[in-house]
């Protein structure tokens, strides 16, 4: 009996330990495609990684975005992340990593696992199971000692853009199904390219691009009800609105999808249709 108590309080030791050294690290890297891929963001697989890093609140950016200052002159404050994949047969198995700058492995998550038969489908339960353990560390970054690193010569790049913040008053309106569009509001006159018109259940959408993605509006309104964030695959968002946060991407006939867990962690799914294909 003593020692099994103490293999699990040396495990509990040791995850605290784990956790208390992540949150000296800023920043996760995240690759726009993984070793297992045949292409970038196949399932949107990559766009969620990023999405759930930030859930749980991780400062994440892509592999290809221009790194922050902090980030350029001490690139040991970031860690890389990757997917492995080890799928059976019947079973979807995927393991979240954490890379630090000399390549070193400083977490892994336990084995995500899903018996879906839909490809994407069973990547993203998969990989949700698995950020089960990234969210049990309760990251907060804590300034520390990383960043320093002898044996790595940096050049400073350019600045990262700065991308648009979401004011409230962006995201004031839930969802279209959540919500009616306001008496007397006028009809907001666009220009926006004839593939960004939608529509779903006899209402009509638009997207309008802005600086750091889209904005998304039903017709009628001044406001956008959802925005749109840049995820590093030019078809692929963070998709952000008032009451929930997910991912949005186009798929081959140019529709938008957007996808999203409910109060009850239920996923999701929306499908606006593109104008053009009706």
């Amino acid at each position: 009996m003593r020692k099994i108590l103490f293999i699990l309080f040396m495990i509990s030791g040791t995850f605290n330990v784990c956790a208390q050294e992540l949150n000296e690290y800023k920043y996760v890297i995240v690759p726009e495609e993984f070793d297992f891929s045949k292409e970038e963001n196949q399932y949107q697989l990559n766009a969620l990684t990023k999405f759930l890093f930030e859930k749980f609140g991780f400062e994440t950016l892509m592999r290809r975005e221009l790194k922050p200052l902090d980030l350029q002159g001490k690139p040991c404050l970031g860690l890389t992340t990757s997917v492995k994949d080890n799928s059976g047969l019947f079973v979807t198995k995927l393991v979240v990593q954490l890379e630090d700058c000399s390549g070193n492995i400083v977490f892994q998550t336990k084995e995500g696992r899903s018996r879906l038969k839909d490809f994407k489908e069973a990547y993203h339960e998969a990989l949700r199971n698995a950020f089960s353990d990234i969210q049990d560390l309760n990251y907060q970054y804590e300034p520390g000692t990383r960043g320093t690193s002898p044996e790595m010569n940096t050049e400073l790049a350019q600045t990262r853009p700065k991308t648009q913040a979401v004011e409230a008053s962006q995201v004031r309106k839930a969802t279209a199904a959540e919500t009616e569009v306001p008496a007397g509001k006028p009809m907001v006159v666009k220009t926006s390219a004839k593939e960004l018109d939608f529509e779903k259940e006899g209402i009509t959408y638009f997207l309008e691009k802005s600086e750091s993605g889209y904005s998304f509006f039903q017709q009628n309104s001044e406001e956008p009800f959802a925005v749109l964030a840049k995820s590093g695959d030019k078809d692929s968002f963070i998709y952000k609105s008032l009451t929930h946060q997910g991912i949005a991407y186009f798929d081959q006939e140019g529709n938008l999808v957007v996808e999203y867990l409910d109060a009850t962690n239920k996923p999701v799914r929306l499908v606006y249709i593109a104008r053009a294909n009706q």
